[in-house]
């Protein structure tokens, strides 16, 4: 009887894996904040343990994805960003209960996706907000500094050949 659940299981793995790489999104990705994400831990253990070995997120989203049986119509993304990495999860229905998680895939971050999670950090967190206006205050001022000095040089070059002119005026009125 165990053997033939396992076969069981196996056969359903190697199903879902086969469906894995043709789910696409059909929704838009809604954030999840701790207490939705603690939500998707429990209930899908490749997650739990995912994020037991890597650490915390630094942004989850849930989206709708066009899957077939037996993966679930929603899909569970995890970004790290210092890893320039996401995750995708999903779960498995086995007789009409979903009670394996698999991680889907696991690739390099896109910089659009980067950028749409740093505005959206920009959005939530006032901190994180003033720094990145302090980032770009400092870019500024450091551009402010080079263009101020290459001003001065360019009129420090043209004091200079206005001198040499008045000198080769002067030494022309002498003769």
């Amino acid at each position: 009887m165990r053997s033939g659940v396992s076969a069981g299981m196996t056969v359903l793995l190697l199903a879902a894996s086969a469906v894995v790489s043709r789910a696409m999104s059909v929704g838009e990705p809604i954030p999840l904040g701790p207490c939705a994400l603690e939500v998707r831990i429990e209930r899908n253990q490749e997650i739990a343990s995912f994020i037991a070995r890597r650490g915390y997120p630094d942004w989850a989203e849930e989206v709708e994805v066009d899957s077939h049986s037996p993966l679930g119509p929603y899909e569970v993304r995890l970004y790290y960003l210092r890893l320039d990495r996401e995750i995708g999860f999903a779960e498995a229905t086995i007789l009409g209960r979903p009670d394996v998680g698999i991680r889907r895939y696991e690739r390099p971050l896109a910089p659009a996706v980067r950028e749409r999670i740093e505005q959206a950090y920009l959005a939530h967190d006032p901190a994180r907000r003033a720094e990145f206006a302090a980032e770009r205050a400092l870019a500024s001022a450091e551009r402010a500094e080079r263009a101020a000095d290459s001003v001065v040089q360019s009129a420090e070059r043209a004091e200079r050949t206005a001198e040499a002119a008045a000198r080769a005026f002067h030494s022309g009125l002498r003769k």
